[in-house]
């Protein structure tokens, strides 16, 4: 059986560390990195290539993550599959981090069985969705709700954004300013603030109250 070569990264130390350690017991998995940063991920795989990188979509504010980080990746290690574990396991989070290259997500509250599934079918070549997450995906996408709630309401608004507007909205709600916000993806505070306005007139908000009552929607980081 070969051997499936996993990098790590994630910004909470317990997490790092017991991931690496359960998923080292598992029979052909060789975690050849541990990372908290971005950076040092990337710097690593130049000189521990893997065939699976495990990526907490949301990190520090101050770090590369989530939509900028998964197409960072795909372009400088094309062959390296993207498995997502993360907190915010939600249909817009999901939908747009495999709209941008991931391979597969997987939630934070699922067991860890679940988690060593998704690891051989990514690294495999096949896609790691939980059936529940699929079909709640599929409910977005075609707008055939079991229930017509303002929830889903909600997450349909959202799945119109663009992916740098989920980016702003994302920072916006964990309490970054649009200056920050715009250091972090080196882009000018005008184009922030004109993606910032673009979203919530996609969103039907019209004040920062409103978009706060999203956050369950969005997922803060």
């Amino acid at each position: 059986m070969k051997t499936i070569r996993i990098a790590l990264l994630d910004d909470h130390a317990v997490v790092r560390h017991g991931l690496a350690n359960t998923l080292a017991a598992e029979a052909n998995f060789e975690v050849v990195g541990i990372y908290e940063k971005s950076r040092d991920l990337i710097a690593g795989l130049v000189t521990a290539p893997a065939d699976l990188l495990l990526l907490d979509f949301s990190l520090n504010p101050n770090e590369l993550d989530g939509v900028s980080l998964i197409r960072a990746l795909r372009v400088k290690f094309p062959e390296c599959h993207i498995l997502i574990l993360s907190s915010h396991h939600d249909p817009a989070t999901v939908g747009l981090a495999m709209r941008v290259g991931a391979r597969g997500f997987v939630g934070k509250g699922e067991d860890m069985s679940q988690l060593v599934k998704a690891i051989r079918k990514v690294a495999a070549g096949a896609v790691y969705l939980n059936t529940d997450m699929t079909y709640r995906l599929a409910e977005t996408v075609t707008g055939e709700t079991r229930e017509s709630t303002n929830v889903e309401r909600d997450a349909l608004a959202l799945a119109e954004l663009t992916s740098r507007e989920q980016e702003v909205i994302r920072c916006y709600l964990a309490g970054m300013t649009v200056s920050e916000i715009a250091e972090k993806f080196n882009r000018s505070i005008k184009t922030i603030s004109t993606q910032k306005t673009s979203a919530f007139r996609k969103l039907g908000v019209t004040s920062n109250n409103e978009l706060f009552k999203l956050n369950k929607i969005i997922g803060t980081p």
